[in-house]
C-alpha cells in the first residue's frame, strides 16, 4: 500500500513538472514578448479539459495580461483583467502547488514586476499621477506575498593595480554601503533611491554632477563600446522606447558584466547583466563620465 501511495505522489509530481510542449511554447512566446499570443493560447488551453490538472495555462494567461494592461487601449477593453490577475496570484500563493509554480517562475515574476514598475514610472512622467499612484500600490501589494529570489550582494575585483582602476573601485566601494536601501520613486537619498537618483548620489561623492534623469545621463556620458565598458561606467537599459534605467558597472572590461543599481523589486543590489533573461535583452548602451 505504501508503494502504491508513493507512485501516486510521484505521478502527481511528474504531471506538475513534466515537459509539456504546449507549456514550453507559452514560456517561449512569453520570453519573446509575444504577450497577445500567449494570452490567446493560454485561454485556449484553459478551455481544454486535457490540461485541467495544471495551473500553468492560468499562470501564463495572468502574467501576459499584466504585460498587456500597460497598453492603454488593451486595458480599457479588458477593464477587469488587473483585478482578475490579483485574484489568481493570491489564490496560487495560498496552496502548496501554487507556491511551487510561482517559485519555479521566480525570475519571470521578478522581471514582470520590474516591467510594471517601469510602466508606473512612465505614467508618472506623463503626469498621470492618480493612475500611477493607484497601480503602484496595487503592484506592490500583488508581489508582496511572493517569495523573492535570493541574491548574492557581494562582488570582488581582482587584478586591479592601476591608479585609475583603484579610483573606479572606490566608486563601487562607496555605492556598496547602500546595498539593501529600498527603491523609492524619485528617491535620491539613503532613505530610498530610484535608478538615476542612485547614480547621481554616488557620483556627487566624487564631485561629478550628473543630470537627474537616466536618458539625460546617457546623453551626458561619453559612449563606450561593450568590449571596453568597465567598472565605474554607467550602463543603460530600454524597454523598446526611451532609456528607462541606469546602473553602474562593477566588472572589469571584457569580463562578465555585473552592475550595482536601484532595482524596483530589490532596492540597491548587484545584478548580472550577461545571461540575464531580463537585463541582457533590454541593454541599450554604456557611457563613461570618469575623466
Amino acid at each position: 500500500m505504501k508503494n502504491s501511495s508513493f507512485f501516486i505522489i510521484l505521478f502527481s509530481i511528474h504531471q506538475v513538472f513534466a515537459q509539456v510542449p504546449q507549456f514550453d511554447k507559452l514560456e517561449q512566446y512569453y520570453d519573446q514578448t509575444h504577450y497577445k499570443l500567449v494570452y490567446r493560447k493560454s485561454k485556449a488551453l484553459l478551455d481544454n479539459p486535457e490540461f485541467d490538472y495544471s495551473s500553468v495555462p492560468l499562470y501564463y494567461k495572468t502574467i501576459s495580461s499584466l504585460q498587456l494592461i500597460q497598453n492603454d487601449r488593451w486595458r480599457v477593453k479588458h477593464e477587469k483583467s488587473f483585478d482578475e490577475a490579483i485574484e489568481v496570484i493570491t489564490q496560487l500563493n495560498k496552496t502548496a502547488k501554487g507556491r511551487t509554480l510561482l517559485t519555479s517562475h521566480q525570475q519571470e515574476l521578478s522581471a514582470l514586476k520590474s516591467d510594471l514598475k517601469a510602466w508606473v514610472a512612465d505614467l508618472n512622467r506623463r503626469k498621470e499621477k492618480e493612475l500611477s499612484y493607484f497601480f503602484d500600490n496595487q503592484i506592490t501589494a500583488l508581489f508582496q506575498g511572493i517569495q523573492s529570489e535570493p541574491t548574492d550582494n557581494t562582488y570582488t575585483w581582482l587584478g586591479l593595480d592601476s591608479e585609475l582602476l583603484k579610483e573606479r573601485v572606490s566608486i563601487i566601494t562607496y555605492a556598496n554601503q547602500f546595498v539593501g536601501v529600498p527603491y523609492v520613486w524619485a528617491g535620491e537619498s539613503p532613505d530610498g533611491f530610484d535608478c538615476s537618483g542612485f547614480t547621481s548620489f554616488v557620483f556627487i561623492n566624487k564631485e561629478i554632477v550628473l543630470p537627474r534623469r537616466a536618458k539625460d545621463q546617457y546623453e551626458a556620458a561619453n559612449k563606450v563600446s561593450a568590449e571596453k565598458a568597465q567598472i565605474g561606467d554607467l550602463v543603460f537599459f530600454s524597454n523598446g522606447g526611451e532609456i528607462s534605467h541606469v546602473g553602474i558597472l562593477v566588472s572589469e572590461a571584457g569580463k562578465e558584466k555585473v552592475m550595482i543599481h536601484a532595482s524596483s523589486s530589490k532596492g540597491i543590489t548587484f545584478d548580472k547583466i550577461d545571461g540575464s533573461s531580463y537585463w541582457e535583452k533590454r541593454l541599450y548602451g554604456f557611457g563613461s563620465i570618469i575623466k
